[in-house]
């Protein structure tokens, strides 16, 4: 089957390779020291693309994009967290379809998605954002109807069952642009989500979404910010979601205090033959 040239991406997390690979040959994936020579340091952001039939990896310094492998799925798998070990990632296979929605691991060398748990979620939650914390727990938002009590909702899921626990509303208004799409923790623990326009500070305890700062500097008006990611130099990375017709995505540095968007790159995928 022959991929037609695609940059419109979905989701993105980031694994920072300090030495040797993530299970990948070093030409798809890559492996370099922890800090480059101009000390902008040297990350490999992972994204799911085409909505999520495949896996993206990018270079951060060489600013390039190499396909890794097709996910073998049907859409649409949106949301992708990588484990604290760095040796795969997660999803939810089929995250559109409340019938079907299933936990799914991604192979890191071939992009391949596996279910996990005999069981799908059960529930009508259409997961795009999920993150590890450092003890790794597994992190979810779900429910994305605004219509719906548990809109805007922080769930857990259970690696072994693949089946969700609702924490609680993580509040703010009842509107689709303010659905967190992705999470991630910095280096000190404390976890961030961002919605399509803003960044906020999670507490997972209460649980509860604080906004930080409105999203500046995005390629479209209103922002279309769709994933977020930081590296193990604290240094946050964000991505949109665009279509190609409409110039594609870009990612971006992102100033968390401030939400200036900073573009880095375009990725894109090159056709291939499988």
């Amino acid at each position: 089957m022959k991929l037609s040239l695609e940059s419109s991406l979905l989701r993105i997390a980031i694994f920072v390779l300090s030495i040797g690979t993530i299970g990948a040959p070093a030409s798809t994936v890559g492996a370099a020291p922890g800090v480059s020579p101009d000390g902008r340091g040297n990350a490999t952001l992972l994204a799911t693309a085409q909505n999520g039939g495949v896996l993206l990896a990018m270079d951060v310094d060489e600013e390039t994009s190499t396909v890794i492998g097709k996910t073998g799925f049907p859409p649409a798998s949106l949301a992708l967290a990588i484990t604290p070990a760095g040796t795969t990632a997660y999803t939810v296979a089929n995250t559109q379809n409340p019938s079907e929605a299933h936990l799914a691991t991604i192979d890191l060398a071939t992009g391949e998605e596996r279910l996990v748990g005999s069981h799908p979620l059960g529930q009508d939650l259409y997961i795009m954002g999920m993150t590890f914390s450092p003890d790794g727990v597994l992190y979810a938002a779900g429910d994305y109807d605004p219509t719906s009590p548990t809109f805007n909702s922080l769930y857990t899921i259970y690696l072994v069952t693949g089946l969700a626990h609702r924490v609680g509303s993580l509040g703010g208004d009842r509107a689709k642009s303010a659905f967190i799409m992705s999470f991630t923790f910095d280096s000190g623990g404390n976890m961030y989500g961002a919605s399509m326009m803003s960044v906020y500070t999670i507490d997972r305890t209460t649980p509860a979404a604080t906004k930080i700062a409105d999203f500046v500097g995005a390629a479209t008006d209103p922002p279309l910010v769709m994933g977020m990611a930081f590296d193990e130099n604290d240094k946050l990375y964000a991505a949109d979601h665009v279509d190609l017709p409409d110039g594609g995505s870009t990612i971006y540095t992102l100033d968390r205090q401030t939400g200036v968007l900073t573009p880095l790159l375009k990725p894109a995928l090159p056709s291939f033959t499988t």
